[in-house]
């Protein structure tokens, strides 16, 4: 009979019940083994900041949530009174550690890069010595990480721990305590991997991404390939990372080889850490050639506060993608088929090949116009509307290219990629207006140019394009 179920969701995926991996409605109905909320990058830095956690908590308490976890930077700047503060948000929402209904809630925290380090950036070596900073820093000592956690969360730290929830195992790794996370969590499973149900999906959680799972090898942040190396063996594993911030709108977030790895985003905001975007910074984890500077500024994503809440079933799960600023759902649910299979419905590969590009309205029009920009440097601006989704796919990014149209040739200038204004937000806020921007001296040749926009959805099929008329472009 388990093999008839599995075979059943997974043949309903690979049938194209989405373009992605939502759900296939109306196929599943069992409950839930348990219910878990899934957030990561807190950044509580600023009295007020946890107003936004304390929403997040209040959903999943309100919706059954049987634990919380959180993959790390719970403090932004490494301050045991920013752990503090979740602390007492945590306690707020579940005092003692439970719902109002009297079930237990667990907390499946870890430590991030900025509990472990933050409380030393831009501070100089006689301001790492000032006692009140010191007083005040998580990570001096392994033994400030362990009294600063025991004190805000009223639990026993440990480096690495594994929790049930419900007959659901949790493994989670903090960074940086004594040992790498990733040597650590090695130890761990070789140690007591064999003790986790092989029958059951299980959690595991690190700040980090694994090497070469969501997103690929190019995401920001990654680790050092140990943690995919150790949870290959266990296709039940479902490892929760943040660090990247990435956007629980790009269908990317999961990714399912020999394990499933998730991305869990970030209740601060949206990342724009991708390679080559003219409204983005750049990436280090991933391309490094372009030293040129961008004539756009960096696309504004503080909107972009994200969490999951995941149902799991002995055969799958079931997420709920949402968001905390404006409260709404970020898309249909998505249903994730366990264990994993490399070839299975969810790989890369079968995703991309179904999708559909998204598309212009009829009567899109793109709009150019030239003049001073605000670095110093003539500009040209390009100016259209969203596209429209279809099947599900919607518009991640833009491509924009300017040829040269003149006598009988047209020849391609430049091309540039800009990340659609609405790429990290719910349905019903998208349709931002989007624009690119060249610098004048980047079109070599002057003359007359058409400007063509084509929307490119998250694994890289472009819709159809949209031209401007003849633009005339002169020094």
């Amino acid at each position: 009979m388990e093999f008839s179920r599995r075979f059943f969701i997974g043949s309903c995926l690979a049938a194209g019940a989405s373009a992605g991996c939502s759900s296939f409605k109306g196929a599943l109905s069992s409950r839930p083994i348990a219910k878990i909320g899934v957030l990561s990058d807190v950044h509580l830095n600023v009295p007020g900041d946890e107003n936004y956690f304390l929403k997040a908590l209040e959903y999943f308490r309100d919706n059954g949530a049987d634990g919380v976890l959180i993959a790390g930077d719970i403090a932004d700047k490494g301050r045991i009174s920013q752990l503090r503060r979740a602390g007492e948000a945590w306690f707020k929402v579940f005092p003692d550690g439970k719902a109002p209904d009297g079930r237990k809630v667990e907390q499946l925290f870890v430590y991030g890069n900025h509990d472990r380090w933050g409380w030393t950036w831009g501070l100089n070596d006689e301001q790492k010595k000032d006692p009140a900073v010191l007083a005040d820093a998580i990570g001096v000592s392994p033994e400030s990480m362990k009294k600063a956690w025991e004190e805000s969360f009223h639990e026993e730290f440990s480096p690495v721990w594994m929790k049930n929830v419900k007959g659901i195992a949790v493994v989670g790794a903090h960074w940086g305590f004594n040992d790498d996370h990733t040597k650590a969590m090695a130890k761990f499973f070789a140690e007591k991997g064999k003790t986790i149900n092989p029958r059951l999906p299980f959690f595991y959680t690190q700040h980090d991404h694994p090497k070469d799972t969501c997103f690929g090898a190019w995401a920001w942040g990654h680790d050092d390939g140990t943690s995919t190396r150790v949870l290959s063996a266990f296709p039940n594993a479902v490892a929760f990372s943040g660090h990247s911030h990435y956007t629980l709108t790009d269908e990317r977030t999961v990714w399912q080889g020999a394990f499933t790895s998730i991305n869990t985003s970030s209740m601060k905001y949206s990342s724009h850490d991708y390679s080559c975007r003219e409204n983005a910074p750049g990436n280090s984890s991933g391309y490094g050639g372009e030293n040129r500077e961008h004539a756009m500024k960096r696309i504004e994503t503080g909107d972009g506060r994200q969490g999951m809440l995941v149902s799991v079933f002995d055969d799958r799960l079931e997420i709920e993608r949402r968001e905390f600023f404006y409260g709404e759902a970020l898309g249909d649910n998505w249903l994730v088929p366990i264990p994993a299979r490399a070839d299975g419905p969810l790989s890369y590969s079968r995703r991309a090949a179904k999708r559909s590009a998204p598309e212009f309205a009829e009567d899109a029009k793109v709009e150019v116009r030239a003049g001073d920009g605000e670095k110093g440097r003539k500009v040209v601006e390009v100016k259209f509307p969203s596209a429209r989704v279809v099947d599900g796919c919607r518009a991640n990014e833009y491509e924009v290219t300017a040829t040269l149209v003149e006598d009988d040739f047209d020849l391609v200038q430049a091309q540039r990629r800009v990340l659609a204004a609405d790429f990290h937000l719910p349905a019903s806020k998208c349709g931002k207006g989007n624009s690119c921007v060249f610098f004048l001296d980047e079109l070599p040749k002057k003359g007359h140019y058409v400007f063509s926009v084509r929307p490119v959805e998250c694994f890289g099929k472009k819709g159809a394009a949209i031209s401007s008329g003849v633009f005339d472009v002169r020094p």
